[in-house]
């Protein structure tokens, strides 16, 4: 599933805080809203990051300590520069995603903003001084 964010300028800055919902979309998609039942995901294909996907339905495990790859892009017909670099993080512990589910054993299954939030900002540049860079932040916490 893709999120995207958009404004328009002349807004100096953008804070999304307690972006939960928006965080677990990113990382999960849309799904059903019953809660999944540890029989019916035992059918439940996983997949570590990286692997490739089947068809259908799969949980989507992030493995503690694996680089996880971000794309950060700025770009738009307003600049004459732009700019992509891919990040890595890591997660600290392994996560699994099923849906609008989450879970950080595998078995124990909760809302995913009940189990991450955290938040985004967008700061243009020169916003605090008139020379200061512009930022990216996105924030995950675990709640």
């Amino acid at each position: 599933m893709h999120v995207s964010l958009r404004t328009s300028l002349p807004t100096p800055r953008i804070l999304l805080s307690s972006c939960a919902a928006l965080l677990v979309a990113s990382l999960t998609g849309c799904a059903s809203l019953g809660a999944p039942d540890a029989a019916s995901l035992a059918q439940v294909p996983v997949v570590r990051f990286g692997d490739t996907a089947p068809a259908g339905d799969f949980i989507l495990h992030y493995p503690a300590g694996v680089n996880l790859p971000v794309e950060a892009r700025i770009h738009g017909s307003l600049l004459t520069q732009e700019a992509r670099e891919t990040l890595k993080v890591q997660v600290k512990q392994d996560v699994y995603t099923y849906k609008q589910w989450a879970s950080l054993d595998g078995k124990t299954w909760l809302r995913g903003d009940k189990v991450i939030g955290g938040q985004y900002e967008i700061r243009v540049p020169g916003e605090q001084n008139g020379h200061n860079p512009g930022s990216l932040r996105a924030e995950f916490n675990l709640k």
